[in-house]
Formats: structure tokens, sequence, C-alpha cells
């Protein structure tokens, strides 16, 4: 790409570079959207769609507002990159999107909907609205003895090859190895860096002193935070162990906590949550499992096994690899079972092995519940991977009194599978909590015969035959 000679434009080598960043940084800030959103707002399709939605939509009045601007094509450039590297350093960051949607939902109510968009109008809108004008500035910068086709297509294809390589480095390579806080005080920086290639050498002392503040301030509320806060941070989540010393817990208490979700807990005797202790119950009391393979669908902080296995060999299943680092020893001190890194459902499909029981604790909190994990199909895979009488236990956070379409829904789905289910909820109330289903895979799952006073046989039904 060629540049005009004149005061306003760049080097011939530094307006490619500026192209390529700037398609490189842009959908970077959709997919740190999309992630530091997880722990506040979940990572369901309508939410995931509206961020993708408003990206695109000032993306296009990004571009359209770029073409109108004819002259002052640095000074341009430098004030919309100065504005995102403030909006994408701040605006990004976990602090700031956590007092933002406790802010809004004091406000506005619970409902996850209205601190979303106005986060993406107020946040996101902004910062692509600024960098998407970027193209159109350095096509007009660009040489026009050439067609409008080919400068176009020499900045588009740019653009596009640095948002190829920021999706992908993105969450392979920055999220995977340096966290989340890294990736966005990375970006952070290679926008400052696109600040000094379009400042005027007079200025570069100002500017030096300027990013240097900005710099030291946007690690401070990204990366030292993130870690006096976390474990760690990657693709899947933000981990954090509250204890006795950074919590008002007891004693050797231990709480894993992920994406703001309680996700287990521990104490001095190895034991966990309600819930947990009512599932080991089940398993090893009274059911007496033992010398049998047991499948555990969401590893959490592998609570289920923490203080015995009771001698039977049990498989825990979690998308993220890291989670076994994270709790053991910080969390429990072994793991008394085997771990496999996977997707549940990716598990379930490919696995040739069947189990004596199966417990399905992969929900937290109905914003961080995998919509793939609540299906049909789903739930049959499970049955499916059962052996004859075997059992499958499902931790579900609903109302008990299935007063909303959710709750009512969710326990429509699993019966639709599993017609022989018994239903223990923690609490038992109008407000989410946890719901354990305890369903059997017995051979007389088509059984639908009622007693009506013309014909009732529970008399001889009752008999131990």
């Amino acid at each position: 790409m060629e540049t005009q000679p004149n005061s306003s434009c760049i080097n011939y080598y530094i307006l490619p570079f500026i192209i390529f960043i700037e398609g490189l940084v842009s959908i970077a800030i959709e997919i740190l959207t999309i992630r530091q959103l997880l722990p506040v707002a979940g990572g369901s399709i309508i939410v995931t769609s509206l961020i993708i939605g408003i990206f695109l939509l000032f993306l296009a009045l990004g571009y359209h507002a770029g073409g109108k601007i004819q002259k002052n094509f640095r000074k341009s450039l430098y004030i919309n990159f100065i504005l995102a590297a403030c909006w994408l350093g701040i605006g990004l960051s976990y602090q700031f999107i956590s007092l933002f949607f406790d802010s809004i939902q004091k406000i506005m109510g619970f409902h996850i909907i209205y601190p979303l968009i106005a986060y993406l109008l107020l946040i996101l809108a902004p910062l692509i609205y600024l960098l998407g004008q970027t193209v159109p500035i350095t096509m007009n910068m660009a040489k026009q003895n050439r067609s409008v086709g080919m400068i176009g297509g020499d900045t588009l294809s740019l653009s596009t090859l640095g948002s190829f390589l920021g999706a992908v480095l993105t969450t392979l390579l920055f999220m995977h190895y340096l966290g989340v806080a890294w990736t966005v005080f990375v970006n952070f920086l290679l926008i400052i860096l696109l600040t000094f290639l379009v400042t005027d050498s007079s200025k570069i002392i100002f500017q030096s002193i300027l990013a240097i503040i900005a710099t030291g301030f946007v690690y401070v509320m990204n990366v030292s935070m993130e870690n006096n806060l976390f474990i760690l941070t990657n693709n899947y989540a933000n981990y954090q162990i509250l204890d006795e010393h950074n919590s008002n817990l007891k004693y050797k208490e231990k709480i894993l906590q992920i994406n703001n979700s309680f996700s287990s807990s521990i104490n001095d005797s190895q034991q966990g949550f309600p819930y947990i202790e009512m599932i080991k119950k089940i398993l090893f009391d009274e059911l007496k499992l033992r010398g049998t393979n047991i499948l555990v669908l969401g590893a959490g902080g592998f609570t289920l096994s923490a203080k015995d296995n009771y001698q039977n060999h049990i498989t825990y299943v979690d998308i993220d690899l890291n989670i076994k680092d994270i709790v053991v020893p910080k969390f429990i001190p072994r793991l008394n079972s085997e771990f496999i890194a996977d997707d549940a459902r990716h598990y379930l499909l490919f696995t040739k092995k069947q189990y004596q029981a199966i417990v399905v604790d992969v929900y937290s909190n109905t914003k961080t519940i995998p919509n793939h994990l609540l299906t049909k199909e789903y739930i049959q895979a499970i049955q499916n991977k059962l052996l004859p009488q075997g059992t499958a236990i499902f931790n579900m956070i609903a109302k008990p009194t299935l007063s909303d379409p959710y709750s009512k829904r969710i326990d429509n789905t699993i019966r639709d599978v599993f017609k022989s289910c018994m239903v223990t909820p923690i609490v038992y109330g109008d407000k989410m909590t946890n719901i354990l289903y305890i369903c059997s895979n017995a051979a007389n799952q088509a059984e639908r015969t009622i007693y009506t006073d013309n014909r009732n046989n529970s008399t001889t039904d009752s008999f131990d035959w």
C-alpha cells in the first residue's frame, strides 16, 4: 500500500502495520468481551449474539464515520487510538465490569439484560466505533493513483489478516498461557504503540509521559488486581479459593469459587456442600457402591471423592485442563480419582465405557449453565452410558416449586428421558436452589399404569415377589 506524500500521512511501511494491528485488536476486543462477561452475564447464545451484533453495528458506523474524514488524518487517528486505549484498559478490566454490573443491577433489578445492554452500548460500542474508523481513514491516506478496488482490497485484506491472527492468538496463546488480564494489557499496549506511530515528533516526549502513566494505571487495574484476586484466569473461568485468611470462613474451611459462583466447599472433615454430602450418602451408604465405575461430569473441587472413593473407580470430566492443578493441593490434598479434560457431551459421545452411576454437576448458577448440557439429547447420552439398573444423579439449579418456565422445562426434559426419578431439593421454596434428581435406569421405564377407583392393584403390586 502506497501513501500520499504530504504532512498528514505516514511512512509507507507504517500504514499497513497500523491496519493490521487494528484488525488484530478489534477481534481480540470482541473475544475478550465475551470472556470477561462470563462471570456476570454468562455465556448463553443470547449474550454472545448481542455482543457480536453490537460489535458489527458499531464497526459499520465507525467505517461510515471514518470515510467522512477528509483532513487531519494523523490527528484523527491519534485521538481515536488514545480514547480506544483508555476505553479498553479500563472498560475490559474485571474490577470495572463487576462494579458496573453490580451498580446497574442495584438500580434496575437483577435481570441481566439491563446491565448487559448498558455495558455494550457504553463500553464496547464506542471502543469499536473509534477503531472502526481506522480502515477508511488509512484508505484516504493511501496514494490515489490506483483504483478504489485495489486500495480497498489491500486495506481490508490486511485488516482481516490481523483479525485472523487476533482470534487465534487471543484464545490459544494469550488467555491460555498468560491469563485474561495480561491479554487485556497486551492489547492495550498494541493500541498505545499505534499512538506513537501517528504522533508528531514534536509531541513525542509528552506522549511518552502520558503513555507511561496510562500503562502503569492499566497494569495495576488489570494484572495486579487479577493476581491479588484469582489463582488463575484462562479461556474458561476465573478461579478463586476462599479460606479463613481472605473471607469469614471457619478454620480449615475452603470454598472454590469459579466465575463468581460457589463451586465447591471443603472443611477439615473433608465434607462438601450439603448436596454433595447427600449424593455421597446415596451412592456410598444407601446404594453401597463398591468396586464400580462412577462418572462425574463437572469436576468442581473433586469433593465427591475428597474423603474416600470407597474402592470405586471415579472419573471426573471437565472441559478445563487446568482445574486439576488449581484444586490439588491448594483445595484438597489428593485426587482419589481419575481426571479427563474434555467437554462433557463430547466425552459421552466417544467413550465406550458404561457406568454404574453418573453424577451431573455442571451447573453452578443459572447465568453460567452451558445450554448444550440442558437438552434431551444430552440426557439421552447420559442414559446410554449407564449400566442396566444404573443411577443418574443430576444437581440442577432451579425452583423446587417449578413456578417459572425454566424450572418446569428442566423437570420436563429430565423426566422425558428418565421415567423413574425422585427429586430432592436442598431447600424447598420459590427460589433458585440445588435440586437433586435421582433417576434409575431400571427396566420398567415404559410402565405407565395408574391406579383408579375402578382398577386398583396396589395391594398385590406392593408385594415383594
